[in-house]
């Protein structure tokens, strides 16, 4: 009975979720940064208050406030609101956490520092960078490579649990992640190459290599990205990273591999597209 009211409670938190996704991603514009800066908000919030009491003592509201700010900042430059130049602030902005922790007199400086530092980049550079990803205004669907992104990453991770499911019998990254197999990576990447053919089919504008090459990259990098949220996980002992999306743990375990896929994908959509 219990395990049936988790699967249902997850069911329904995975799919507000995909919708509220999909929503925020075919509106675009302020709804889309809206949605993604409270993501920011809300991830970084969680993160700094997870490694507090750890090896660091993060500052936490500084580093939620400046996450936002970040995000802030580019989104604005890339919705051609600011010039490039102005993103110069973040950099400034940043010293201030360093300048600030003179007077904290805690203890471990230099790790509090650092985790306060990666703890924006980590959400708010990354989740920032979508908005690159959009293509100009008058182009046809100016958010296929956004919705082509979740919808890919929705793909490899099903279809690398089932796999793993049915086939896992060669650990993948054992010491971090002991229930992922090789098998699973495979099976999720084939799926996501499906995902990507499927998408050069109704997208025509774009050619089938850089659909497959999109998908290829989207899929390791979101590997990567999860695998890296269980090795700060396993590091600090616990299971998940906060309570606030019932069934699945927090922001940073659902977005674990969009943290990494968002700058592989705007690398790809710069340099290729």
């Amino acid at each position: 009975m219990k395990k049936t009211k988790e699967i249902i409670t997850r069911t329904i938190t995975g799919t507000a979720l995909v919708l509220a996704i999909l929503f925020a991603i075919i509106s675009g514009g302020l709804y889309f940064s809206a949605f993604f800066l409270l993501i920011a908000v809300l991830g970084a919030f969680e993160y700094f208050r997870m490694l507090k009491g750890s090896t660091s003592n993060p500052q936490i509201i500084v580093g939620t406030l400046f996450t936002a700010l970040t995000f802030i900042l580019l989104s604005l430059a890339a919705q051609n609101y600011i010039q490039y130049k102005y993103l110069f602030i973040i950099v400034l902005m940043w010293f201030f956490i360093p300048i600030r922790e003179l007077y904290r007199k805690q203890e471990n400086p230099i790790a509090n520092i650092a985790t306060t530092l990666f703890g924006i980049i980590y959400l708010g550079v990354t989740l920032g960078l979508i908005q690159f990803m959009f293509l100009p205004q008058g182009t046809p669907h100016p958010y296929i490579w956004v919705l082509a992104m979740f919808v890919i990453l929705w793909t490899s991770d099903t279809f690398a649990y089932l796999s793993g499911i049915r086939f896992g019998k060669h650990r993948l990254f054992e010491r971090i992640s002991p229930k992922k197999s090789w098998e699973g990576f495979f099976g999720g990447l084939a799926a996501s190459l499906v995902a990507g053919y499927l998408f050069s089919l109704f997208f025509i504008e774009f050619q089938l290599w850089q659909w497959l090459a999109y998908a290829l990259i989207i899929s390791v990098a979101g590997v990567f990205g999860d695998l890296v949220q269980s090795l700060f996980k396993r590091s600090l002992g616990i299971k998940d990273t906060g309570t606030i999306l019932p069934g699945h743990g927090g922001i940073l375990d659902r977005f674990d591999a969009v943290f990494f896929a968002v700058p592989a994908a705007v690398a790809f959509i710069w340099f290729f597209i």
